[in-house]
Parts: C-alpha cells; sequence; structure tokens
C-alpha cells in the first residue's frame, strides 16, 4: 500500500475509548495542527487545566527542545504530545518526571514493536548510536510549591529523518529499527498507561524499582563522558543517575559531582 503520511491518523474517539478511566482521557486537547503541544499546555495550566490534560498533535510549526532547538517533524508520522501534571513535589524532584516518561516510552516502544531503547541522560531517547525521541520538561513554581509541570514528547515512529534536511545529529525511527510499521494511536495509549502506573508509584515513594531501572537502560552508565552545562565542561565516568534524576559522576580527580542539567556525550 502507498503511503500518503496520513493514513495512519491519530483517532480521539479510539484513543480515549482505550484509555478508559485513565488520568489522562479525562480532559485529551486534539488539534490536527499546533505551533506547540508544550506551549498549549502552559496556556491551559495558566488558566487551571486540571492534572492530567494531554495536548496532542498530529503536525507542529514551533516544535522545539531543550535550549530553544527546533525540534523537527513532518504531520501525520509521529507522536507529539505533552502532558499536564500538578505534583507535590519539590522541585529538586521534578526531574524524576522525566526519566519516568522516558521508562514510560521504553514502554511503550518496546511492546509495539519489539526494539527497547536507551536513555541518553537527561531526556534523550536512542537506539545505538542514533536518537529517537526526546523529551522537554518545562514547569512553575510559586513560592517553593511546584504549581505545575509539562512533559512534552516528540517521538519519530513512522517517518524517516534522513529525508530531512538541516537535522543536526544522527536520528531513527521505530519502522526503521524494527521493520514494523508502528500504529500511532496503540503506542500513544501503552505510553500513558504506563506513566500513570510511574507517576502512581512516584507520588506514592515507591521509587527504587524506578531507580534501578533508569540507571538498567542509561545509554552512558559506565562510560567516560562530556558534560557541558550552562557553566563549565566536565569530564569524567558516568556512575549513576541518582534517586532525583541527577547524573552522579567521577572526574578526573576522582571527586564525585552531581550534574541536574546539561548536554552529554561519550569522551573518544
Amino acid at each position: 500500500m502507498i503511503n500518503d503520511g496520513k493514513s495512519d491518523r491519530l483517532q480521539e474517539e479510539m484513543i480515549l475509548e482505550s484509555l478508559g478511566e485513565s488520568l489522562f482521557a479525562a480532559n485529551l486537547v486534539f488539534h490536527r495542527s499546533l505551533n506547540s503541544t508544550n506551549i498549549l499546555a502552559k496556556e491551559l495550566a495558566l488558566k487551571g487545566a486540571p492534572e492530567g490534560t494531554v495536548v496532542l498533535t498530529e503536525e507542529q510549526s514551533a516544535g522545539r527542545g531543550r535550549m530553544d532547538r527546533r525540534w523537527l517533524s513532518p504531520g501525520y508520522m509521529n507522536l507529539l504530545f505533552s502532558i499536564l501534571l500538578r505534583p507535590p513535589l519539590p522541585v529538586d524532584q521534578v526531574f524524576i518526571l522525566t526519566m519516568i516518561l522516558a521508562l514510560a516510552s521504553i514502554n511503550g516502544v518496546r511492546e509495539i514493536s519489539g526494539i527497547e531503547p536507551m536513555i541518553k541522560w537527561p531526556n534523550d531517547l536512542y537506539v545505538g548510536q542514533r536518537k529517537l525521541g526526546g523529551i522537554l520538561t518545562e514547569f512553575n513554581v510559586q513560592g517553593r510549591d511546584v504549581e505545575y509541570v509539562i512533559l512534552g514528547l516528540g517521538l519519530n515512529v513512522n517517518w524517516n529523518p534522513g529525508d530531512q534536511e538541516g537535522l543536526h545529529y544522527p536520528a531513527t525511527n521505530i519502522l526503521a529499527e524494527s521493520g514494523i510499521r508502528t500504529p500511532r494511536n496503540g503506542l500513544l495509549v501503552v505510553i500513558l498507561r504506563s506513566l500513570e502506573r510511574y507517576y502512581e508509584d512516584v507520588l506514592t515513594g515507591r521509587i527504587e524499582d524506578l531507580y534501578q531501572r533508569w540507571n538498567e537502560l542509561s545509554l552512558i552508565m559506565g562510560k567516560e563522558v562530556e558534560i557541558e552545562t550552562d557553566k563549565e565542561k566536565l569530564t569524567g565516568q558516568a556512575v549513576q543517575i541518582d534517586r532525583k534524576g541527577a547524573l552522579v559522576i567521577i572526574d578526573s580527580h576522582g571527586r564525585e559531582q552531581k550534574i541536574l542539567s546539561g548536554d552529554v556525550s561519550l569522551k573518544l
């Protein structure tokens, strides 16, 4: 069958029926086209939208990743969505939510296609040395409390990134890695169901298994890495992603250092 790029449209009714009584079925906001799911999710958060709101689109005109980098994705091929959460967590634990969305995404990809991506700290999903997806986490704080968290995911499903000009990193997709054309509606449902289970574990303090899992699935664990932060460039051996989501390294002087955010690359 010839793929017209729209043969696997996202179906709101199908998604809601499959989610049932899920937290993420209560307020699904679906648009065929948006500037950015994160932008709309933040606007809705400020207007009082409830926890569990999901903003979903087929295509974005202004999708972006960390550090305002442009996120390239054609329409009707990938998954592009953002989730609004209002967790009773201290600010230094917000990054846990990035980790559990990464785990939920890995679960979905594995269940639907059989491949198992790895986590490239702090926010990417990789298969081998190629990027499969990225997570953009944004949050707002009132006083000492987290008011809301937005988790945005862009996941390459049936699109070949090699067809895209201007891509500045090696990328891949589920179709290329598995040889299977992935049903995006089903993949989204599995990801959201997994995320809901993990989120409940976080809220009830049951994070030990999650902590072990995100370390097992880390692409860089035990390897020599270089991390560029806003303030400095560090090198060392990655030894763990801690219970708050920070990367722990042993630097060249044998000192342990924790990094909450930065660009990491393998040191060759």
